[in-house]
């Protein structure tokens, strides 16, 4: 596992986005996206690199919120806005919108989803890290679903979709973008060796996934005793 730290958000997301190019060097890329905060500065850098046939590449969220795409809390409607609308050139990615805007969408939404993924294997997904150590819309790892599944947590005004860790094990290359102070403890236990305990599941993904696994981050998020630079993470 590669575990690059870099000496503030703005230069990880510029990172990010020039290695995107070189990662989605297929005839025809599908990349799953992030939603929440941290994705913008990486958006705002790979909606500007001019070495991309957009054309040939299909975006999806990783997951979302079951709310209205033109909602702040849509991850669909971030990356159409921070991304896609970005896009001078055409033609422009192709943006997926299987996630469900109500709550009646749902049960729809879980077979569309699941034509997605079974007709084509995501070749690429960018991934945040929550604080929690949740990855995507995975908050536990307990949860067997082949492709996708919907929850409502208690303290949420909303239901949620993810993407299935199961799906998320098969992809073949893993990006993992976390950026600032608070996620810098989870990240230190995330990539310690000292435990062999799978007990979040950006730990399980790293540890099970079987594609190439790199973590970008900036200092602030940095595991504690590493400093800027590239090294390989024995995992």
């Amino acid at each position: 596992m590669k575990l690059i730290i870099t000496e503030s958000n703005k230069v990880a997301g510029e990172l990010a986005a020039s290695l995107f190019p070189k990662m989605v060097n297929v005839q025809s890329a599908f990349v799953l996206c992030p939603g929440g905060r941290t994705p913008k500065v990486f958006f705002e850098n790979l909606s500007k690199q001019k070495d991309i046939s957009w054309g040939n590449i299909t975006i999806m969220a990783t997951d979302d919120r079951v709310v209205p795409i033109g909602s702040l809390n849509s991850n669909t409607g971030l990356i159409k806005k921070e991304l896609v609308d970005q896009i001078k050139s055409n033609p422009k990615p192709k943006l997926l919108k299987p996630f469900p805007e109500y709550d009646t969408n749902i049960k729809n939404a879980m077979t569309d989803i699941k034509y997605i993924l079974t007709n084509k294997l995501p070749d690429l997904a960018i991934l945040g890290m929550g604080s929690d150590g949740h990855t995507a819309g995975i908050f536990n790892i307990e949860n067997t679903a082949k492709f996708g599944y919907y929850f409502k947590n208690p303290t949420d005004a909303f239901s949620r979709v993810t993407i299935s860790m199961n799906t998320f094990l098969k992809i073949p290359q893993l990006v993992f973008l976390i950026l600032g102070r608070e996620k810098r403890e989870m990240l230190t236990k995330v990539i310690s060796n000292s435990s062999s305990k799978n007990d979040v599941p950006m730990k399980y993904l790293l540890r099970n996934g079987m594609g190439v696994k790199t973590i970008i981050c900036d200092i602030d998020a940095a595991p504690k005793g590493y400093n800027v630079g590239e090294i390989e993470v024995p995992f």
